[in-house]
């Protein structure tokens, strides 16, 4: 039972991802950029993140000690998603070869391709990441043709919406 609502809360975020990235929600004229849209070389590119739960489902836990070498803790990991679409035509692209890398700030990061995906029968770019902590993280994604001679790059900022900053208190420190 469990499991259903935890699909459906993925498929309902996937959707929105799809709604808000799509042409319709976006202008024909070039709005200003924003923290999840930025504009390179004729194309839109639209970011979204998401914990990996919950476009893969929950892991079966895991024995304590089971592995000394074990992948971030789930929480830990995110799928990080590109929608690729033509500027002037609003048209979605496929095809293209994307690759991005998520590091937290001052931090080199990993480097991975992103794998073409179908959402509701879009064409989207999509992997995993381990994003500890709360960010900020940079996303410097590439992408172009296929053994085009060159790629296009874009720079995207996140940090998890539920952090908050410590608030600062004006009684000294204590």
């Amino acid at each position: 039972m469990a499991e259903n609502a935890f699909r459906a809360a993925a498929w309902h975020l996937l959707a929105a991802f799809l709604v808000l990235a799509g042409p319709a929600a976006r202008p024909a004229v070039a709005a200003d950029e924003e923290g999840f849209r930025k504009d390179a070389g004729g194309y839109s590119v639209y970011l979204a993140v998401m914990p990996a739960e919950l476009a893969r489902g929950p892991r079966a836990p895991e024995r304590p000690g089971a592995s000394l070498q074990r992948a971030p803790a789930p929480r830990d990991t995110h799928h990080v998603m590109v929608s690729i679409f033509e500027s002037r035509s609003g048209m979605r692209v496929s095809g293209f070869e994307v690759k991005a890398r998520v590091a937290a700030l001052g931090f080199a990061g990993e480097k991975r391709d992103l794998e073409p995906i179908s959402i509701g029968g879009s064409a989207a770019y999509g992997n995993t990441f381990p994003m500890l902590g709360r960010g900020p993280f940079r996303v410097d994604v590439e992408f172009g043709a296929r053994g085009g001679p060159h790629l296009q790059q874009v720079t995207f900022y996140f940090t998890h919406p539920s952090f908050a900053a410590p608030k600062v208190s004006k009684g000294g420190t204590r």
